[in-house]
């Protein structure tokens, strides 16, 4: 009996010395920082780009966070997010691909929709979308505060029908210029 106590009494001391991992929706503070970060990439597409939940943009993005054409911090992310949403009806990401190191995570997505509306100068096709794209974030404190973005855009213009969906090469004259063999 008193072997049993002993047993008991050493592994409740054991398992109350060690610190219990967060394994995520817990306190982000004590969370892993690349979970903490890849968490909040996968918000930003799931909980903004995909359900349009602008608010919870300012938990994710920094104040200092630089957007395309000047604009910065939350701001910058909700209106390229409206611009998406506005003119792809039913627009949705999907996340294939995520890898996270140090303070960057890069997500390789999907992004499928119907071009209902104007796209940066397109008219509505009505023609449905499937893209896809990847991106570089770098995050401080769990907030975006830098991106880099790669994205299909000929493959996207070539589904709204405003390039062929097959280009050819120019024809080549069959004169080789000088010093060229």
């Amino acid at each position: 009996m008193i072997r049993i106590l002993l047993v008991f009494t050493v592994m409740m001391m054991a398992t109350s010395a060690v610190e219990p991992q967060e394994v995520g929706g817990g306190n982000s503070n004590r969370m892993d920082p690349q979970a903490t970060n890849k968490r909040a990439v996968t918000e930003l597409f799931e909980k903004c780009f995909n359900q349009g939940d602008l608010e919870r943009l300012s938990s994710l993005v920094a104040e200092e966070y630089q957007g395309p054409g000047g604009l910065k911090g939350p701001s910058a992310f909700a209106s390229t997010i409206s611009q998406i949403r506005s003119s792809l009806s039913g627009a949705h990401y999907e996340i294939q691909d995520m890898v996270g190191e140090d303070n960057r995570v890069a997500v390789r997505w999907q992004l499928t929709g119907k071009q209902d509306g104007p796209f940066r100068g397109y008219p509505a096709s009505h023609n449905s979308v499937a893209t896809t794209g990847m991106a570089i974030f770098a995050l401080e404190k769990g907030k975006i505060v830098r991106s880099w973005l790669l994205t299909d855009q000929l493959g996207f213009l070539q589904q709204i029908g405003v390039l062929p969906r097959e280009i050819k090469p120019p024809a080549r004259s069959q004169e080789v210029p000088d010093g060229v063999r």
